[in-house]
């Protein structure tokens, strides 16, 4: 039970409280960044999200932040899936048809007319299959009125270039590079346009468009991490093997899965973890400080039909089974062995970070997040703790204080745990009267981030310290 006098009030009050505008960044820390809009969708009636380095999803609970969220997963792991097999006749393709013939082997800036142009096909695209593609999504029929993507900006222009000597389609840089053609076919436009448009809206924060296969393993598909994830790594084992039963079981054809896609994958990712220090290097910092900040001891895996994770505290020669070491260790697995298996992700979204964590341990894990942006992840939670988020608020005022340097050294601070105002979106969804929620957009000032959902829950609290206090 926390006690509040009267000094702890004004403290706890002034840390969120002061807070009040908004100044927005010129240029986020990926090099595009578009918004995604959606109306009527399951409890939300209207959204608008504007992909960022770091976002952060807030609100109470029930009010759609996984929902919105998982739609954000399933575009960018399924996304591909919507483009059609063969030459379409729909007027938003032919435009981008037309448009490539018309600059075929000659170097070619994509100006915003031409970029507009692959916009609008693939919105004509999710239009038409926005309900497949959310019942995928969510194993069940969800409401959705409107998906569109929009605001479409680039922080640096991209051009489309030709190559004699290319055998293959590639993207690097400013450019998509594509070998020279004599005479292109629709099939092969096609296959052009498709390309041309994926990466324009994924390149950098979702799989490549052809993704090979290498020993099984992922390739730069986001990867999501489920609130319930401490259920799911004590119980892998089971539900794994029931899914193969169900799958190879006549008698059984007729279940259905009682998961959404991104738990699947979770699932799936669960098979993947190894210890790869070779592909691990990227994150070898930040897998440090795991282990000897949070979780107090090292993760190994034995591959066997399925991954064996044992947990080895300090100090200690002997491994224990996941199920028996502490809540931090099994929460935090997950994330944890993604970075040691070196598996490689555009984007990482992750649901509740905070669960099972002391505050002290909140702080290290918004802490670890902003260091993952910084190492170019893509990093989106959703979340109910004001602890990471004023540890957000104090990365963005520590990085423009006047006396930065000092203050790194006296806090223990470095350069990848600051972070930059134009690198964050932070959204609150807010309900109505009619059991409906929207999505706004939380303003900030050189104190960070207004958060009323907090706010309010805590002058209530603080209301009742004053009011219960004998005189």
């Amino acid at each position: 039970m926390v006690v509040l006098n009267d000094k702890d009030v004004r403290q706890k009050t002034g840390v969120i409280l002061e807070q009040k505008s908004n100044l927005m960044g010129e240029e986020t820390g990926m090099d595009k960044k578009w918004t995604l809009h959606v109306e009527n969708f399951a409890k939300i009636k209207s959204a608008d999200v504007t992909i960022a380095p770091l976002m952060c999803f807030v609100g109470d609970n029930n009010s759609g932040k996984s929902y919105l969220m998982s739609i954000l997963w399933g575009i960018l792991t399924l996304g591909k899936d919507i483009f059609p097999k063969k030459p379409s006749e729909a007027k938003a393709y032919k435009q981008c048809e037309s448009w490539l013939k018309e600059h075929l082997n000659t170097e070619t800036a994509l100006t915003d007319d031409a970029i507009d142009l692959y916009i609008t096909w693939f919105n004509e695209l999710l239009s038409t299959q926005k309900k497949a593609l959310v019942k995928k999504i969510f194993n069940y029929e969800v409401e959705i009125e409107k998906l569109k993507i929009t605001h479409y900006e680039r922080n640096h222009p991209i051009k489309m270039v030709w190559d004699a000597s290319a055998s293959r389609y590639s993207v690097t840089g400013g450019y998509i590079k594509f070998p020279e053609v004599e005479a292109a076919n629709r099939e092969e436009l096609l296959r052009m346009n498709a390309y041309i448009c994926w990466n324009l809206l994924m390149e950098g924060i979702a799989a490549p468009w052809y993704t090979p296969v290498v020993k099984g393993r992922r390739n730069g598909e986001p990867i999501y991490l489920p609130a319930s994830r401490t259920g799911f790594m004590l119980t892998y084992a089971q539900l794994i093997e029931n899914s193969l039963q169900i799958s190879f079981s006549p008698e059984l054809q007729d279940n259905t899965s009682t998961l959404t896609l991104p738990y699947v994958d979770f699932l799936q990712l669960i098979t993947k973890f190894e210890i790869n220090k070779k592909d691990s290097k990227k994150y070898a910092k930040i897998i440090e400080y795991i282990e000897k900040q949070m979780t107090k001891g090292n993760l190994s895996v034995k591959k066997d039909m399925m991954p064996v994770i044992k947990y080895q505290p300090e100090g200690s020669e002997k491994e224990l089974p996941l199920y028996v070491a502490s809540s931090i260790v099994s929460e935090i697995s997950p994330l944890l062995l993604v970075l040691k298996s070196g598996i490689n992700f555009n984007a990482m979204i992750i649901e509740e970070p905070e669960a099972h964590l002391h505050p002290e341990l909140q702080q290290k894990m918004a802490r670890l997040l902003i260091n993952m942006m910084n190492l170019g992840i893509p990093v989106w939670i959703t979340t109910h703790s004001d602890t990471i988020l004023q540890h957000i608020n104090n990365m963005m005022k520590l990085k423009n204080h006047v006396r930065s340097s000092e203050l790194q050294k006296e806090y223990g601070y470095r350069k990848e745990d600051l972070l930059s105002r134009e690198d964050v979106q932070m959204y609150q969804f807010v309900p109505d009267n009619n059991g409906k929620t929207h999505l706004e957009a939380l303003e900030a000032t050189k104190y960070g981030f207004v958060v009323p959902t907090f706010n309010n829950a805590l002058e209530k609290i603080v209301e009742e310290v004053y009011a219960f206090q004998e005189d």
